[in-house]
Formats: C-alpha cells, sequence, structure tokens
C-alpha cells in the first residue's frame, strides 16, 4: 500500500489522495490523465463543453489501456461542429462563431482555431519511472510551443481533453498524462520530475526523431505547465525545480497544495520567475465527505496566489466544485467531493477558454489577452456573476 493508506483509515486516507484532505498533510487532488491510446482529439470533449453529451458527474472512465508508440488519429478541432461550446455559451448555452466572441470583448479562445489536431501516444523512459504520454499536435507547418498538462490524483488524461484539443488547435502541442494513481510508489515530487525530465530532454529528443510524430513539431524554447489539483502541485514544483528557467509560465486548475513528503509548492513560489495564474473554487473548501474538503482553504488556489510574486491571477469560479475543471464523463471518484451549483459546461467551458487565453500570451505572444484577462471576457464574466478575478 502506498503512503496516503498508512496515514489513516481507508476513507480518510483515500479523499486525503484525492486532495480532499485536512489541510496541510493529506495527499493529492482530483483530475484526468491518459487518453485511452489514441483518441480523437475534439470528440470526446464536446459533450463536456456544451452539456449535450456530460455524464454522471461520478461516471467511471472509459480507458481502454495505453497504445503503441507513435498511434496517430486526426480529429477535426480545427472545425468545430455545431454544438461545441463557445465563449458565449456561459449566457445562452448556444454556439456562435468566433469573430462574433471577440467582438463582444471576450477574445477568440472558446472556440477552437485553425489547426487541425492529431494525437499521438508514446512510451517516455525518464530516471524516475516509465509513462506513457499522449501528445495532442497541430497540423500547422513548423515547431510549436508546448504545454504539459499534469493529472490530479487517480485522474485519465481523456478528462483534460477539452484543454489538449482547444491550446493544440491553436497551435501549441499539448501532453497529457494518466496518473499513476493511489498504490503507486511515486511521489509528488517524482512527478515534477517527470516533468522536468520532459522539458529537459525527451521534447528536444523527440522532436529530432525523423520516426516520430512529434519530428519537427516542437519548439523546446516555449514550454508552460498546467495542472489539475495535486497536478497543479506537480506543475509547480516542476517550474520551482527541475524545469525552472525552461518554462514561461503556469496555469493551475484548482490546484491543491497539501504537503506530501515535506513538499509544497508555496515555499518558493514567488521566486519562480514566470508568470502564473489559477482558476479554482470555494465550495470544497470545507466540509465534503466524511469532513474533509476537497481542496482545504488552506493549501487551495487563493493559498498560492497569496505566495506568488507578480505578475499573478487568481480566478475565482462562482459556485463551481472541485470536479468540474475536467471532462465529467472521464473522472474518476468525483462523488466524494462536494458538488457545486454552477453548470458543469460553463464552468468547463470558461476554464478551458482562460487556460487557452494564457498560453497564448505567454507562447505565442497574444498581448491583446491582458495581464488579467480583459482580452479574454474577464469583465464580461464578473459583470455575469461568473467568476471573481485579482490580480497583482
Amino acid at each position: 500500500m502506498s503512503r496516503y493508506l498508512r496515514r489513516a483509515s481507508f476513507t480518510s486516507a483515500l479523499l486525503a489522495a484525492l486532495g480532499c484532505g485536512g489541510s496541510s498533510g493529506a495527499g493529492g487532488g482530483s483530475a484526468a490523465g491518459h487518453d485511452s491510446g489514441a483518441v480523437v482529439a475534439d470528440t470526446g470533449a464536446r459533450g463536456a463543453l456544451d452539456g449535450s453529451g456530460g455524464g454522471p458527474r461520478d461516471a467511471a472512465p472509459s480507458d481502454s489501456g495505453a497504445a503503441s508508440d507513435h498511434a496517430v488519429t486526426t480529429s477535426d478541432a480545427g472545425h468545430p461542429a455545431p454544438g461545441d461550446a463557445t465563449v458565449d455559451a456561459r449566457t445562452d448555452g448556444g454556439s456562435h462563431p468566433a469573430a462574433d466572441a471577440a467582438t463582444a470583448g471576450m477574445g477568440p479562445y472558446g472556440s477552437a482555431g485553425s489547426n487541425t489536431v492529431t494525437t499521438a501516444t508514446f512510451q517516455v523512459v525518464s530516471p524516475a519511472d516509465t509513462f506513457t504520454t499522449t501528445a495532442y499536435i497541430p497540423s500547422g507547418a513548423g515547431a510549436h510551443p508546448v504545454v504539459i498538462l499534469s493529472s490530479g490524483f487517480e485522474q485519465k488524461g481523456a478528462g483534460y481533453a477539452p484543454y489538449a484539443s482547444r491550446l493544440a488547435s491553436w497551435g501549441i502541442v499539448t501532453l497529457l498524462r494518466d496518473d499513476p494513481g493511489l498504490l503507486s510508489s511515486l511521489t509528488v515530487t517524482d512527478l515534477a520530475s517527470d516533468v522536468a525530465y520532459v522539458v529537459n530532454t525527451w521534447l528536444s529528443t523527440t522532436s529530432s526523431d525523423a520516426s516520430s510524430a512529434l519530428h519537427g513539431k516542437v519548439d523546446a524554447t516555449k514550454v508552460g505547465l498546467a495542472g489539475h489539483s495535486r497536478g497543479g502541485q506537480v506543475a509547480l514544483l516542476a517550474a520551482e525545480g527541475g524545469a525552472k528557467g525552461k518554462i514561461l509560465g503556469v496555469f493551475g486548475l484548482d490546484p491543491v497544495d497539501t504537503l506530501t513528503n515535506n513538499v509544497e509548492a508555496r515555499t518558493t513560489l514567488a521566486s519562480v520567475g514566470v508568470p502564473v495564474a489559477f482558476v479554482g473554487e470555494t465550495t470544497d473548501s470545507s466540509g465534503g465527505v466524511g469532513g474533509q474538503p476537497c481542496a482545504p482553504a488552506a493549501d487551495n488556489f487563493l493559498v498560492l496566489f497569496q505566495a506568488a510574486a507578480s505578475p499573478a491571477v487568481a480566478i475565482t469560479s462562482v459556485h463551481a466544485d472541485h470536479t468540474m475543471y475536467e471532462d465529467p464523463t472521464a473522472c474518476t471518484l468525483c462523488s466524494f467531493c462536494t458538488a457545486g451549483t454552477a453548470s458543469q459546461a460553463e464552468v468547463l467551458a470558461t476554464s478551458v477558454r482562460y487556460a487557452t487565453a494564457f498560453f497564448a500570451r505567454q507562447l505565442l505572444g497574444d498581448a491583446s489577452v491582458g495581464a488579467a484577462f480583459v482580452g479574454a471576457g474577464a469583465n464580461q464574466d464578473v459583470a455575469a456573476g461568473v467568476i471573481q478575478i485579482e490580480s497583482k
């Protein structure tokens, strides 16, 4: 059994491992990780984004396991179908052209970009372990920036396909990985070390490999990190540690910075040296199943925002919960978290928009997004009561 189970009873330990633990001593969070082999990048995401295909919030993921290296599937991410969520979906549930959204001041990142997206799976052998990663690859020629998105505890990367598909459609290669799970001996520092290995070594090596689906597709000088729940802590630890100086920005999806392995990201966050942004909620800040919140107030995104140096942004999703930041059809053990009253589709669509806008700013140089996301619809979302935002 893992170190989580040795800390308390099975129920308390499981909640702690999900990020549903007491502050400074419980395990990580909740999120999603692996694409079942070669997943179509933009079809599984649609139901979650537009509310048409979402299943129960605690539905089990349909993961068929890792595919062979370089298994590739093409999707139509660059050509949204009717029903794809857009930046306006939060108000009327409908689909509107990106141009209309931009005119309304929402920016274009609530809809797919012009790139068609393919996926490919790779076996990565790092000093810590061997794992499968799924790359979402833009169709555009030349080298592209990269985002590595770390899953929360016990989650599958398929739950983050909405982010990966959207980012890739705008020209950013995105990597997803399954969380190794409760029975794995890997710690948050091991996972951060894996991220640093990918940044420092694997990206360049794979891009140089003529047989790789990523051959010539990677610009290893333009890399961003993201993560949900415990994955947010992993992303920050990597940016503060082994990947420091190689990262241009970190975006946390309701990150949980619990004290595991005597490590907290907040300790050295102020010295990370790059812009950071967090989107999160406060529904799961107290209470929860068995009295264990999924994102304890003492360890949540607002604590990380306070610990961060400028520039930093904290976006609070009003009435959301910890599980709304991933595709509900791929979320594992989501019923352990306190349910919010916000629209799942609305929260996910908004989070995908802000994450995409953040990396468009940091990796693609789109200054129109603005330091506090004014160019990505922040003012409109605040006025509509969808979010609250704080920046420094």
